[in-house]
């Protein structure tokens, strides 16, 4: 009976110690999904605000404002999704656990061809409007 619960114990502190080695994994990988998440909020924000500013005729200084800052805020989702497939990849190697990982990589995925997409979007209109040297 007390051997029962001596292996109980020593497997509990095994399972606690898994726990702590993962823990600030966890936390990385949370804190990465939610800055993709805003930061894909954002560049949707400063892409419908460039286009309401061309219905509502927004100065061309503030339009380019619009796209330098859009262009900036791509930039950072694109190193952060690239980030986050890179935790993602690392965290199913240390945890063993394929399908969650599976679907965020394949956020991550998703958002990376979004930004590289506006990154492209903002420069090229940025050079129209500014002239192609």
């Amino acid at each position: 009976m007390t051997q029962e619960k001596q292996t109980q114990g020593s497997q509990e502190n095994q399972n606690n110690s898994k726990k702590k080695h993962l823990f600030p994994y966890a936390i990385l990988g949370k804190l990465t999904r939610n800055s993709i998440i805003l930061d894909f909020l954002i560049c949707l924000l400063l892409f419908s605000l460039y286009l309401i500013g061309n219905f509502q005729a927004f100065t061309d200084r503030t339009q380019l404002r619009i796209l330098l800052v859009l262009s900036i805020a791509a930039a950072v989702l694109c190193i952060l999704s690239f980030l986050g497939i890179v935790v993602e990849i690392v965290f199913v190697f240390m945890k063993g656990r394929k399908t969650p990982a599976f679907f965020s990589v394949l956020l991550f995925i998703f958002t990376l061809i979004i930004g590289v997409g506006l990154i492209g979007f903002a420069t090229v209109i940025r050079r129209i409007a500014l002239g192609i040297n």
